[in-house]
């Protein structure tokens, strides 16, 4: 691994003699290469291309397995709305964790990028669990925003490997095309899902919270739990909150 302070004078040096500004993502590994322990810090290949992943293990005995988490795609792998505090907490009660980069968003408001996005999702949730089996089998996978609308229609359509579990936090997609078809993607994929709402959160969540139970039970969706999380995803609060929902639903299934 190379020290910390090499990895950004790489990152810097690449970007100026290419005379082109540094990604959000080039920004985000920067940052968290100095914050973070580096034996936390690791890197995954999807396709030729490298990204950022943070990997934690287990604090007991026996691991249950890993919980791979997914940041919206204006958020790190680190980020402070719920995944920093999950993918720490969880070491705790037996999970090992690995948080990973997701691209950059797209800049055009458009199908085609919203497609492009989707499929370097693709590779990088894939390369993902692919460096995780290895070691266990029982693999849960947590998504915020963008990200976790498009993974659901990614196991919908059978192009990703299920989990053995799926989080959704706040998942939504912004055009509405796409959002309109989201209730029903989430109900076809068959993964047992806990759907978490912020109570002040996307409006756009909140218009189909019922059309996604109702079509869950249309689909003869087996295993999918919705809850609303009161106050501010920055409030500690409200974090612990969402911690105790998903170590609840994982509870419940028998992990």
């Amino acid at each position: 691994m190379l020290p910390k302070s090499l990895v950004v004078l790489l990152l810097l040096s690449c970007c100026t003699a290419t005379s082109e500004p540094m990604s959000m993502e080039q920004w985000n590994q920067s940052d968290l290469s100095w914050q973070l322990p580096t034996d936390e810090i690791t890197e995954l290949l999807a396709g030729d291309q490298s990204f950022l992943a943070l990997k934690r293990a287990a604090f007991t005995a026996k691991v249950k397995g890993t919980i791979l988490l997914i940041p919206d795609w204006s958020q790190h792998a680190a980020s402070p709305k719920y995944l920093n505090l999950l993918r720490k907490e969880f070491n705790d009660y037996g999970w090992d964790t690995l948080a990973i980069a997701v691209p950059d968003a797209p800049f055009e408001d458009d199908i085609a990028a919203l497609d492009s996005y989707k499929m370097q999702l693709q590779q990088r949730v894939a390369a993902a669990m692919a460096s995780v089996q290895p070691e266990n089998n029982a693999i849960i996978v947590v998504a915020q925003g963008s990200s976790a609308a498009l993974l659901s229609q990614l196991y919908a359509d059978k192009k990703l490997q299920e989990p053995q579990s799926l989080i959704l936090l706040e998942a939504y997609l912004p055009l509405a095309e796409q959002q309109r078809s989201l209730p029903l993607a989430i109900a076809k994929q068959q993964v047992p899902t806990l759907d978490l709402m912020q109570e002040q959160g996307n409006r756009q969540v909140a218009a189909q919270w019922q059309l996604r139970k109702q079509l869950a039970r249309q689909q003869q969706k087996l295993l999918y739990r919705q809850r609303e999380i009161s106050g501010l995803s920055a409030q500690a609060e409200t974090q612990q909150r969402v911690l105790k929902e998903i170590y609840g639903w994982l509870s419940y299934q028998g992990y």
